[in-house]
């Protein structure tokens, strides 16, 4: 990771994942990348590989080459996109979130959503989106009653998307 102008450390960003460093999903102290063998002071531990994955640091996830070193991806499904180069950018070079049963990611307008983060009911209401991202969650057929039992970190969880293109809010549900 190279330094900025005022030799402050510049982390990668992620297209799709643009809150990463808020999540729980980067690790905040000193290791040794498996990747390119430096010494990182922030770094993922999950990845989709035969290999055990313990400290990679983001440049090598945001550039690729832990994904080709290791042949591994960091997510575990998505919805489909015509582009390659835009699943290829997803699993190759993004790194997953946390889920009960294994991240899904959503698309919409032919590419793929920037995740928002964990949500409940309560953080989608207060957001005012709640009834349009319920209806829409409604109609894919997937857990009934959904708005009820949705809590940001309980056995019912919300994960938010948000399309890069029309702006459009989409919600994930997923339980334990």
């Amino acid at each position: 990771m190279k330094p900025n102008d005022n030799g402050e450390i510049m982390l990668p960003k992620f297209k799709y994942y643009p809150n990463l460093y808020k999540s729980d999903m980067v690790v905040f102290k000193e290791d040794i990348c498996q990747c390119c063998g430096k010494k990182v002071n922030a770094y993922i531990e999950n990845m989709y590989s035969e290999e055990d994955i313990e400290c990679l640091c983001l440049e090598c996830v945001a550039n690729g080459e832990a994904a080709k070193k290791f042949g591994g991806d960091f997510i575990q499904a998505a919805e489909k996109v015509s582009d390659p180069a835009k699943k290829d950018e997803l699993f190759h070079r993004t790194p997953g979130y946390i889920s009960w049963q294994g991240e899904y990611w959503l698309a919409c307008c032919d590419d793929y959503c920037a995740y928002i983060g964990k949500v409940g009911t309560k953080e989608l209401e207060e957001m005012g989106i709640a009834n349009e991202v319920f209806a829409e969650y409604d109609a894919r057929g997937k857990y009934e009653d959904v708005r009820e039992f949705l809590v940001k970190n309980g056995s019912v969880t919300g994960y938010l998307f948000k399309c890069l293109h029309c702006g459009k809010y989409h919600l994930w549900v997923d339980a334990d």
